[in-house]
This record gives structure tokens, sequence and C-alpha cells, in this order.
């Protein structure tokens, strides 16, 4: 009996997978599990040829190809660091709700009261002590500044970052630091003078959730995010209230 005839080309030639590729795939893995954070900076390509074994231009051919889905930026001056694809679909939609329609801060605050308490809880169980060093360090600074600087909206905006990163979830980090621009137009949507009473009242607010976190205690952690959010927020609705207009320009703190 005759056999019937083979195919041709039914299977193609199996080849070992391009060596970028397999780079490619290590970057992305470190982002995924944390061990590379958003605004690290990664190693030079020389280093992380050496490290894996590879040519530079590997390692050139797998960063171009991370860089083009997003994972990581070059900066000037600043080398390649990792950044959130999260940011980039948040960034644009969110700011320009926020600087155009100024009366949304407080839905955007209802998200900050999700988001951030969990965080905070999280961080309680979560926290190395690496992490209360670094907000420790903020707290610091922020003593000597005043609310409404520029250096206190980062200085703020670092220390709530800093307790996102503290949870150890890595899509809790990516999200905070997707939300890191719309915060800043956050901070320029909301311009009202603040006394330096506000200020001392923020630092203790600020203290309470580090020593929370610190002795960790999940539920006072949660509950003292919570407590300085509902504060920003009757502040927010009592100015609102008291210059009746929903687009506010004057300055502000960032709390």
């Amino acid at each position: 009996m005759r056999q019937p005839s083979k195919p041709q080309n039914l299977f193609s030639t199996v080849t070992p997978r391009k060596i970028p590729d397999v780079v490619y795939k290590q970057l992305v893995s470190l982002i995924a599990n944390g061990r590379l954070k958003p605004g690290e900076k990664l190693p030079s390509e020389r280093d992380m040829a050496a490290d894996m074994g590879v040519s530079r231009q590997s390692i050139r051919e797998a960063i171009n190809k991370a860089k083009t889905v997003g994972l990581i930026e070059v900066r000037q001056g600043g080398g390649t660091v990792v950044v959130s694809s999260v940011k980039e679909q948040l960034k644009t939609p969110l700011a320009i709700i926020l600087e155009e329609q100024a009366e949304k801060i407080l839905e955007f605050l209802d998200i900050r009261k999700l988001f951030e308490t969990w965080c905070a809880e999280r961080a309680a169980a979560a926290a190395k002590s690496s992490d209360l060093r670094a907000m420790m360090e903020l707290l610091q600074r922020m003593e000597g500044l005043q609310p409404g600087e520029a250096a206190w909206e980062k200085a703020d905006l670092s220390f709530h970052s800093a307790v996102a990163a503290a949870s150890h979830n890595v899509v809790a980090i990516h999200i905070m630091e997707g939300l890191r621009t719309s915060f800043n137009s956050y901070f320029r949507a909301k311009k009202f003078a603040l006394g330096p009473e506000r200020k001392d009242l923020l630092h203790r607010q600020h203290q309470g959730i580090f020593m929370a976190i610190k002795q960790k205690d999940q539920a006072a952690a949660r509950d003292r995010m919570f407590e300085h959010l509902e504060y920003v927020e009757e502040v927010i609705r009592r100015d609102f209230l008291r210059l009746g207009r929903k687009r506010p320009h004057s300055q502000v703190s960032a709390r």
C-alpha cells in the first residue's frame, strides 16, 4: 500500500531563542516581581552585559524593546530608569480633569482614601527597616519646610509614595507611580493659603501614620491615613464654600 506523501513545510525549523529576547524577558520579570521599581536606575550596559554574560549589543536591543513598550525610559543625564505603564495610561486624562474641573478634587480624594488606606494597612504588615528610614527622612525634611512650598509638596508626595512602596505590593507601587503626575495637577488645582498652625497639624498626622506603620498596627495605620485624608477633604470643602467658586487659583499646601 502506497504511503501518503509527506506534506512539505508543515513544521518550521526550531531555533534557539534570541539572546536580546531572553534579556528583555529578564527585565520584564524583574519589574513584574518588584525587584526593579519605578524610578530605579538600571545598571550600565557594560555591567549588565558582564553580569549576564552577553554582548552589549544584546543588552542594547533588549533595552530598546523595553523602552518601546514603555517599561523604561532614558533620561538625559539620569541614565535608564524603570517607569510604570500605568503612568502613561493615567497621566493625561486624569491630569486634565483635575486641572480643568477643580471640583473633581473631592472625587480624587475618594479614590485616595480607598487606595492609600489599603497601602498604609499593608505597609504596617510588610514594611522593612529601609522603608521606615525612608519615611523618617522625609518627615525630617518636611520639618524645615512650609506648606505650599514646592519642596514641601515634593516631600509630601514622596512620603505617600514611600507608604505605598512599603506595602511591597508591585501593583500598588506602579499605581502610585502612575498617579504622581495627577498629584501634581491636584496640587495646582487646589491653591489655598494655609497658616502655620496647619503645618503642625499636617505634620502630626504624617507622624501618626508613620508610627502606626512602625509599630505594625495595621488598623491604626489605616485609620491614621483615613483621618489625614478626611482632614484634607474638610479643609478643601470649607474653602470651596468660603470662596464660592469651583476653580481656585491661589496658593495651597501639598498635603
